[in-house]
């Protein structure tokens, strides 16, 4: 049974162009921006661009969450071969809901669509990164996801 936080909730495959067009996709950025901001690490500069060419290559999928036709979150799933493994490897470049949203069970319902895509594409595995304090790190585990690493980063030019 659908509830009526999710009765408008859609989530689809989508182009980065598609993302581009809506009329709110740059309070998404921001918002996911400073969210997910790493000290010491660069500030986001999006090239459309280049998310344009990955997509056109095969390698970039969008998969977009709208209520009410509005874009309230987004992922983006890439897989390419990886040498190390002889294979495609699927990893969520970015996964994101509004915080305004996430009772709707978009972001659960986007996780489930970007497993579904690795899978079409021959991914044995789906890797998500991230914030250690952010909700997404409380919910992977209790879906399933098992945490393999650690990401660390030090700041190498001024």
């Amino acid at each position: 049974m659908t509830s009526l936080l999710s009765a408008g909730l859609h989530i689809q495959p989508t182009t980065i162009a598609a993302l581009e067009a809506a009329s709110n996709i740059w309070s998404l950025l921001l918002e996911y921006a400073q969210e997910s901001a790493a000290p010491d690490m660069v500030p986001p500069a999006i090239r459309a661009m280049d998310y344009k060419r990955l997509e056109a290559l095969g390698v970039l999928h969008p998969i977009s969450a709208l209520l009410d036709g509005e874009l309230i979150g987004y992922v983006t799933v890439l897989a390419s071969e990886i040498p190390h493994y002889g294979r495609s490897i699927a990893i969520t470049e970015s996964i994101f809901v509004a915080k305004a949203h996430r009772k709707t069970g978009a972001g659960l319902k986007l996780l489930r669509a970007a497993e579904a895509k690795a899978r079409e594409l021959g991914s044995p595995v789906l890797l998500v990164s991230t914030p250690i304090d952010g909700d997404l790190a409380e919910v992977l585990p209790r879906v399933g996801y098992g945490e393999v690493g650690r990401t660390f980063l030090k700041k190498v030019m001024p």
